[in-house]
């Protein structure tokens, strides 16, 4: 990332730093409210504004580096090699005036705020052993405008994964975690759910609402609010206060509770510009033990994702609107995983409310939910159906893995029926310029076959500015792609300013294509570097 946008970033920022007292752990059991018949849900058209505390940096001491400039102030977060060492430290500040602002004792850590380095330096602290607290935060929707035309999901994001029957047992006896503001009691979560409150709220705050959307995205079990897996057991780690805001020390620490608390699947719809060491510390506990993360790659339009999307052991999620294009506010980089729902989705909001929700938030709680739920049905371990679920998502953007979409853009039905006999889907997944430069550009058209049968005997034909190019595709084998090349490229594109090409797929009369609706896809290009972005 360049410096004007780690300057950009610290500009949104620096107006959400601020400093929090860890309180000790608190573990109940949400119990389902009473009177659940008698309550309706209640709609609003966005998400609730919250006021964002401000905190100010003394820029006068000395120059800062880009971490300095993210970082919260006066905070600093310090990792032993070994037990002795950090029990040590930690009698040492007990009777000193440093505060301590959390510790970790699965990963030896201790958050200390200080008045002056020297401060820990004296308490035989080696500056090595130090690291940044950086602010983490809950994506805030709006930095980047949607493109025109872009397709908002309201209730059909099930259908438009593959789900279309009765999916109420989807993720039984598969505890997801979901770090985040806290979930709150609601309609759609009638189950109830557990929860661990690692921040307390001020005094007489309203809870921010963030954390029930995605936890309904999920589990919602309400018939109006349906989730992925509505059977999944879930953990709510409240990391973050009323604004929606937490750091990395309490980031990392919620991931070790999730872990210790029995999640398999993590899902964390948060993030930060900071690269927090401690933080990757956390998420290869998490892998170790097993347990799978997924995160929202960020609402800013950057070409990188954030932490800890960003982290290796992490699988970012992207988001895409209902014609499965990407959409301009996600976050993009080579690491992301795959691509799901991210705009106008109905979601729960505390109070029984129902909100429309946006943001790559979204996206991440859709692959939780769809791991669950491969877990329940297939006995797969957690990183096994996450590898799963990636490997079964259908094709977008280039041929392969890209920074748009990842490996693609999440079918829940198709990862559940891959053992599925009979099924026959082929259909037109891309269109799009190649990225890498060459001496003759060419277009290329990704054909996909989604069932479980070889499709026999198909004919595409490929309709550019008026000129129609058939090709015939004697087979194509199940859950994979052929790339087919049509022989022009950039220079028609310039001559023309803008190129409007049509790709549609003909079967057999002996072929059962169940999905006809995606034999045809119709794209118009103006610019070459925007074609592997679904414009």
């Amino acid at each position: 990332m360049n410096l004007r946008s780690f300057i950009i970033v610290f500009a949104l920022l620096l107006g959400a730093l601020i400093g929090w007292l860890m309180l000790e752990d608190a573990t109940q059991v949400a119990e389902n409210r009473k009177e659940v018949k008698e309550r309706k849900l209640t709609f609003i058209t966005h998400e609730p504004s919250r006021p964002k505390k401000t905190r100010t940096r003394d820029l006068s001491k000395k120059p800062f580096t880009l971490e300095d400039m993210i970082a919260l102030p006066k905070q600093k977060l310090i990792r032993f090699k070994d037990e002795k060492s950090y029990r040590d430290f930690l009698d040492k500040l007990a009777n000193s005036d440093l505060k301590l602002l959390g510790n970790i004792d699965r990963l030896r850590v201790v958050g200390v705020g200080y008045g002056d380095l020297s401060e820990l330096t004296d308490l035989g602290v080696d500056e090595d052993d130090m690291f940044h607290n950086f602010p983490v935060t809950i994506p805030q929707p709006g930095n980047v405008e949607d493109q025109p035309g872009a397709v908002g999901f309201g209730r059909e994001a099930l259908a438009f994964l593959g789900i279309t029957g009765d999916n109420s047992a989807y993720g039984a006896g598969v505890k997801v975690a979901i770090i985040d503001t806290g979930v709150e009691p609601h309609l759609a979560l009638s189950k109830g759910f557990q929860t661990i409150n690692l921040v307390e709220l001020s005094e007489g705050a309203v809870p921010h609402g963030h954390g029930t959307a995605v936890a309904s995205l999920i589990a919602g079990d309400h018939p109006n609010l349906r989730g992925v897996a509505p059977s999944s057991p879930i953990l709510s780690i409240r990391v973050a206060d009323e604004t929606g805001t937490s750091s990395s020390l309490v980031l990392a620490d919620g991931i070790v509770a999730a872990v210790d608390n029995g999640a398999q699947i993590i899902n964390i719809s948060m993030g930060s510009y900071g690269n927090s060491l401690i933080l990757q510390d956390a998420i290869n506990y998490a892998n170790d033990k097993g347990a799978v993360i997924f995160a929202s790659s960020g609402n800013d339009g950057f070409s990188a994702a954030a932490y800890p999307a960003a982290h290796q052991g992490v699988i970012s999620v992207g988001a895409v609107d209902a014609n499965g294009t990407h959409l301009n506010f996600s976050n993009t980089s080579d690491n992301l995983g795959a691509s799901a729902p991210g705009i106008g989705i109905q979601a729960a909001w505390p109070g029984d409310q129902v909100i429309e929700f946006t943001g790559t938030s979204a996206s991440a709680p859709y692959l939780a939910g769809a791991t669950a739920a491969v877990i329940s049905e297939t006995g797969m371990n957690a990183q096994q159906a996450a590898a799963h679920v990636l490997e079964y998502s259908n094709e977008a953007g280039n041929n392969g893995a890209d920074p748009y979409f990842g490996e693609g853009i999440l079918n829940v039905g198709r990862a559940l029926d891959f053992e599925t006999a009979g099924i026959e889907d082929i259909a037109v997944a891309s269109q799009y310029f190649p990225s890498e430069e060459s001496s003759n550009p060419y277009f290329q058209v990704l054909v996909e076959n989604r069932g479980t049968e070889t499709v026999w005997h198909s004919t595409l034909e490929v309709d550019v500015a008026g000129d129609r190019y058939p090709i015939q595709i004697n087979s194509i084998e199940a859950n994979s792609v052929k790339a087919i090349t049509i022989p022009f490229g950039e220079t028609l594109l310039n001559r023309e300013g803008s190129l409007n090409v049509r790709s549609t797929l003909t079967v057999s009369p002996n072929t059962n294509d169940v999905q006809r609706s995606n034999n045809t896809r119709v794209d118009t290009f103006t610019d070459p570097s925007l074609s592997n972005q679904g414009n």
